[in-house]
């Protein structure tokens, strides 16, 4: 098996060869001065075919060439490509770390940096990972926000080497909010695919769309966290309460990087 090429080669050298003599020494005739057909000189037969063959491997050590070249040239764009990425990352790096020494002050706790490689929809609610663990100092009732203090959610179940994450948005989440720059305040409260509930705002509280939702500090959570805005308003004079509806800020953003605010 490991010499059918050069086979091929002889073969295709051979027929390529016949080929030439066939066609000089049939169709390559002149006329001699009596007027007669005389056949050319097997000699000149002989160089013709060489120089044809020399031509055809030429041409295929000048392939080869071509395709190492190729090959080469891929490897080395490939090459540039992973240090491009690599740039990319530690530029995105630094502009996330630059990001949240405006947040660090805010926390008497430690700060723990993440990443979060699954964000999916389920049936029973949100999947959302991070890459650290209990390894990491990671515990449940962490908190995780974003490196523009939006809230994420907090921390659900920690392992060895990763952690899971209920969001806001969860059905299973609640927190103390207030509306900032009011005295408005309640409960946020997540509700999957519609997004939030604010819970417990009376009729005679002052509140309208595109009121901002932070976190008030009253439970687990730190203070000035922003939840996200308020989306609708529907009042009855029937009811006691307003039914408010929150559009968390989470989803307004791209998250990629995290922080864990230890409790």
């Amino acid at each position: 098996m490991s010499h059918s090429p050069l086979k091929f080669f002889f073969a295709l050298f051979a027929i390529i060869a016949s080929l030439i003599f066939i066609d000089r020494y049939f169709f390559d005739r002149k006329l001699n001065n009596f007027g007669t057909v005389a056949i050319q000189r097997p000699a000149s037969y002989l160089f013709s075919i060489i120089e044809s063959a020399g031509f055809f491997f030429r041409g295929l050590a000048g392939l080869k060439n071509a395709i190492t070249e190729n090959e080469n040239l891929r490897k080395e764009n490939l090459n540039l490509l992973s240090r491009l990425a690599d740039y990319e990352d530690l530029k995105s790096e630094n502009e996330f770390l630059r990001k949240t020494l405006d947040i660090s002050p805010r926390s008497d706790n430690n700060i723990i940096y993440a990443g979060i490689y699954q964000f999916q929809l389920g049936l029973g609610g949100y999947d959302v990972l991070l890459n650290k663990g209990t390894d990491d100092g990671v515990a449940e009732g962490d908190v995780v926000i974003t490196e523009e203090g939006i809230l994420v959610g907090r921390i659900e179940n920690a392992y060895t080497k990763f952690s899971r994450v209920l969001v806001v948005s969860d059905a299973d989440f609640s927190a103390t909010a207030r509306v900032l720059e009011s005295n408005t305040a309640g409960i946020a409260r997540g509700a999957l695919e519609r997004g939030m509930y604010f819970d417990l705002i009376i009729q005679s509280d002052l509140i309208k769309e595109g009121d901002v939702v932070v976190s008030s500090g009253l439970d687990l959570l730190p203070p000035a966290l922003v939840i996200g805005t308020v989306s609708h308003v529907e009042t009855k004079d029937t009811d006691i309460f307003k039914k408010v509806k929150i559009k968390p800020a989470m989803g307004e953003i791209r998250i990629g990087r995290v922080l864990i605010i230890q409790n």
